[in-house]
């Protein structure tokens, strides 16, 4: 798909004034939800291909850095997949060119707001004494820290790419046709950090806990995406933002 067929808007959109119906509007949130479903489900078969290939070659599961970042990577190709296929099927193309210095500004200035403001957050909720749950990725990284600088690497690469073509590109966007800009923001950043539930290992209320927290991040790949409508925004601010907790815990973690 092209970058000008990814820009244009497509013929017979409803725009947002158009005031879609209660009917129109539980279909959108419908296909955002089944989006994320089938995006999870893609994903999820993918990356266990890597997970059949270390048992088949080396007989047991291990979760070895080589396979353990293939799964990752083939995971973020399952969700890039299916938004693009939706995307090209449906005809609602998702807006991606080269960033202009005024999106650059959103690129760096995002990332760094999303990083104090989760940073403070995580502060505050450390100094009041309530438990968060950690990431599965800082646990496994703490057993072999080479795998946090190469997940620090696919970030920028793919999980950034692939996580904003589904969630900003095809869910936020399909939102915001039938609920407008604010509420298309909203719903699909408590989509991203909902589903980021299986990425965390606590209780129920530490989990509560981070998946609040990274709704924060959500919202402000949601509003750098609406105020661009250029996918790579988020993508590339989404990268920076988990490579550089990646490399943090990489530092820590060998330092410690």
């Amino acid at each position: 798909m092209s970058s000008n067929q990814l820009s244009e808007p497509a013929a017979g959109l409803p725009s947002v004034d158009d005031r879609p119906s209660r009917t129109g509007r539980t279909r959108a949130v419908l296909v955002a939800l089944g989006l994320t479903v089938v995006g999870l489900v893609v994903g999820t078969v993918l990356g266990a291909t890597a997970v059949i290939a270390e048992v088949v070659l080396t007989g047991a599961f291990l979760e070895s850095s080589p396979f353990f970042v293939a799964s990752a990577a083939l995971t973020m190709v399952g969700y890039a997949l299916v938004a693009l296929v939706y995307a090209r099927r449906y005809g609602r193309p998702i807006p991606a060119r080269v960033p202009t210095r005024r999106e650059v500004g959103w690129i760096l200035g995002g990332t760094v707001l999303a990083l104090v403001t989760v940073t403070g957050l995580s502060a505050l909720v450390a100094a009041i004494g309530i438990e968060a749950a950690p990431n599965a990725i800082g646990v496994i990284g703490s057993e072999r820290p080479v795998i946090l600088l190469a997940l620090a690497v696919l970030s920028i690469l793919a999980v950034g790419p692939a996580e904003e073509l589904l969630f900003r590109g095809a869910v936020q966007g399909r939102l915001r046709e039938a609920f407008g800009p604010v509420a298309a923001v909203l719903g699909a950043s408590a989509i991203f950090a909902a589903v980021h539930a299986f990425a965390v290992v606590g209780t129920v209320g530490a989990t509560l806990v981070t998946i609040s927290i990274l709704l924060v991040t959500s919202l402000v790949l949601g509003v750098a995406y609406e105020r661009t409508r250029n996918v790579v925004v988020p993508a590339l601010l989404h990268g920076l933002y988990n490579a550089t907790l990646l490399t943090l815990s990489y530092v820590a973690v060998v330092a410690g």
